[in-house]
């Protein structure tokens, strides 16, 4: 954990890594009553309430669930949360290595604290390395109304948003559960309608791309129109993304010219030409092929933009769930793309039989995760959606052909249906 490790296998950052693991369990014949189990489940740095945004800490709690589920869906057995209970800047830790968790203790928030009880206790060696903590400057109904419960606060407890969002899992994906396929598809009928792109429109949906950031994995995931699948051909030739961070300020990051040798696939890097670390990257045409396109690598103009599978097959949510993007052979046919200049999406239909993928930067706004729960005192199936966009997003739940659900789910929410 000290060494960072942990990030290389982590879901929001290293899933496919989990995936090639997997898959050389299965090569190894490892005994398949194996135990393969996340331990490090958590946020970083320092806290929701910390920081004293809304925004924050709900992100964090979303960020947090689509680890868990990701890391389920690529075939870990369980998950466990690091933290429980912190205190108001993440610690204390050894290191001054400050994360989030569900739960804090803030006793000088209590109602019977004494007048000078201290905001950091004695065995709080850390400071305020991140500025102050701005959760202390809210009052107990502004917190109230972001999320954190009054009733919890006037014991001395700040109950954030991540511990009511990782409930969806503990409490309906009980022990003895199993992931089972699962995947947003893009919407039916129209090709041109997306989930956050009404037809007739051409502009993406969803809000604003908090993860048009530097060092985040680019993947595959079905098409949903969203600002998360919306690039850039830029002057210089490089494929940029646009967005905000989780406090407001505006990023851009473009794809980069070689795969990070930790994750074996391409991330988002500076736009910083004089760096050298972005691509450039021309659009040609494939011979014989109306609207398909190579994206030709300018540093190396043997390689082109390919589709890099994931190992195990994509576990729960199949092989368009997040494959990578890397640089290789233009004579393959994962080489040939769909580029539409004006609605920014980057399109493959490398597993054409199951439909068509977009370039994404990281993952989708709309996910899901799906279990077969029979095995456990629970229902006999639980779907878990979560929402990360700024906009609702209608869906229908089927299996197989069969429609089940058809529902809505609000701007940054989670949903969990369960099945007897």
């Amino acid at each position: 954990y000290a060494g960072g490790m942990d990030r290389l296998l982590d879901g929001a950052q290293g899933n496919p890594n989990m995936h090639r693991m997997v898959s050389e369990l299965d090569v190894m014949d490892v005994r398949k009553d194996h135990v393969l189990l996340g331990s490090e489940a958590c946020h970083c740095p320092t806290t929701g309430y910390a920081g004293g945004d809304l925004s924050i800490a709900w992100a964090r709690a979303m960020r947090n669930v689509h680890t868990i589920l990701a890391d389920l869906a690529a075939g870990s057995n369980g998950f466990i949360e690091w933290n429980l209970i912190l205190d108001s800047i993440g610690g204390p830790n050894h290191l001054g290595n400050l994360c989030d968790s569900p739960v804090l203790a803030v006793p000088h928030r209590a109602l019977d604290a004494e007048k000078d009880f201290p905001a950091q206790l004695s065995f709080e060696h850390a400071g305020h390395p991140f500025g102050e903590v701005h959760g202390d400057n809210k009052t107990r109904e502004e917190l109230n109304a972001e999320g954190s419960p009054a009733k919890y606060l006037d014991v001395g407890v700040v109950v954030q948003p991540m511990y009511y969002y990782v409930g969806h899992i503990t409490r309906f994906v009980r022990p003895g559960s199993r992931a089972v396929h699962g995947l947003v598809g893009a919407s039916a009928g129209d090709p041109e309608v997306r989930t956050f792109r009404p037809k007739g429109q051409r502009v993406a949906g969803g809000g604003i791309n908090d993860l048009a950031r530097n060092g985040i994995e680019v993947t595959l995931w079905p098409c949903e129109g969203s600002t998360r699948q919306e690039w850039l051909l830029n002057e210089q030739k490089q494929l940029q993304v646009f967005g905000h961070d989780w406090l407001g300020a505006p990023t851009t990051s473009c794809l980069a010219q070689k795969p990070d040798k930790d994750f074996d696939g391409l991330l988002l890097t500076t736009c910083n030409i004089d760096e050298n670390k972005s691509g450039l990257f021309e659009v040609l045409p494939v011979e014989g092929k109306q609207s398909k396109v190579h994206i030709v690598s300018s540093n190396n103009k043997k390689s082109c933009l390919v589709v890099q599978p994931l190992r195990n097959n994509g576990g729960a949510y199949g092989p368009r769930g997040g494959p990578q993007v890397n640089v290789g052979s233009c004579d393959h046919p994962w080489a040939e793309w769909g580029f539409d200049s004006i609605t920014g999406e980057i399109t493959s239909s490398a597993f054409d039989a199951l439909g068509e993928v977009c370039l994404t930067t990281g993952w989708p706004f709309l996910q899901v995760g799906a279990f077969d729960t029979s095995a456990t005192t629970a229902a006999n199936g639980a779907v878990i959606v979560t929402n990360e966009a700024g906009e609702h997003a209608n869906y229908v739940i089927k299996n197989r052909d069969e429609t089940i659900l058809a529902a809505s789910i609000p701007p940054k929410s989670i949903q969990t249906i369960t099945f007897n």
